[in-house]
């Protein structure tokens, strides 16, 4: 596909708002349309230029669009595919954003069978705790790296990331839900669960002894409870491999806690600095 002359971004949060005040810091000469529910949302969208036109129905969104970006909830991408693919026109190129593939690949892939345009898996990881039209970042994908899925038409999305500064690598639908499973699945159900259980079912109580350790530790368990649970319905078998390691981690500390030995102490925790900043220093996204 060569460059595309229309773009259409359902899905005018974080995500979307990001993609399309990116791709117009860029010099992006074609049109971006955008769909949202709110009425409110799409009015923003217009009078912040982030779109050119802005539609209620997704279908009408996409009629003219050579590559779509649905940007929700992963089961609400399969929803909205299957609303819009009877509008899509011949050589679309139809991607997401969510943050697990298999399930989701899986589910569409009868609906494009017979459809003339193409569904192409990808996963820009990049994102916030922030939420909505208002927490739009220009520069949200600008140095991350985001994960295109191997398919027909996967070029052209792989062109789209990289146009908002995104470095693309291909890989696997179950690659990648493995590996997110481990670097970002993970982490943010143990930010949650330390969150739930400092709170103890009574907020109050220790609020005021909470300093900077807790709200940086925590800091991910503020994203959406919407986008989340469909993120771990789709990555089940995948994130209960890495819960059940975790849980060896933990024992292992237990122990050596009930062991008393402060030198044991002291070398479990000068590893997790060693391998903490080892990761970060080898994690050239994060050092941009």
């Amino acid at each position: 596909m060569d460059e595309p002359k229309n773009i259409a971004i359902l899905g005018l949060g974080l995500m979307g708002a990001s993609l399309a005040l990116g791709l117009k810091k860029r010099g992006f000469s074609g049109g971006i349309s955008g769909y949202a529910r709110r009425e409110e949302t799409r009015a923003q969208a217009i009078a912040a230029g982030m779109v050119d036109t802005v539609f209620a129905d997704p279908a009408a969104t996409v009629h003219e669009a050579d590559i779509v970006v649905i940007c929700v909830p992963i089961w609400t991408i399969a929803s909205l595919a299957a609303q819009i693919v009877p509008a899509l026109k011949s050589g679309a190129v139809v991607t997401d954003v969510g943050s697990t593939k298999s399930e989701l690949l899986t589910t569409l892939a009868p609906l494009f069978k017979e459809s003339p345009a193409y569904f192409v898996g990808s996963h820009p990881i990049a994102g916030s705790e922030q939420t909505g039209i208002d927490a739009g970042n220009p520069d949200l994908y600008q140095g991350r790296l985001t994960v295109v899925c191997p398919a027909k038409g996967a070029s052209a999305i792989c062109n789209l990331w990289k146009a908002v500064g995104s470095e693309v690598v291909e890989m696997s639908p179950e690659a990648h839900d493995a590996m997110l499973a481990s670097t970002s699945h993970l982490p943010h159900m143990i930010a949650a669960a330390l969150a739930r259980s400092v709170a103890d079912g009574n907020p109050a109580k220790n609020a005021a002894f909470c300093g900077t350790g807790f709200k940086d530790t925590t800091r991910v368990a503020s994203g959406s409870a919407d986008m989340w649970v469909d993120i771990i319905d789709t990555n089940r078998a995948a994130l209960e491999t890495e819960l059940d390691r975790f849980n060896e981690e933990l024992q292992g500390l237990i122990k050596i806690l009930r062991g008393g030995n402060g030198d044991d102490i002291r070398t479990w925790l000068e590893g997790a600095t060693k391998d903490r900043n080892q990761i970060l220093e080898l994690n050239r996204f994060l050092n941009r």
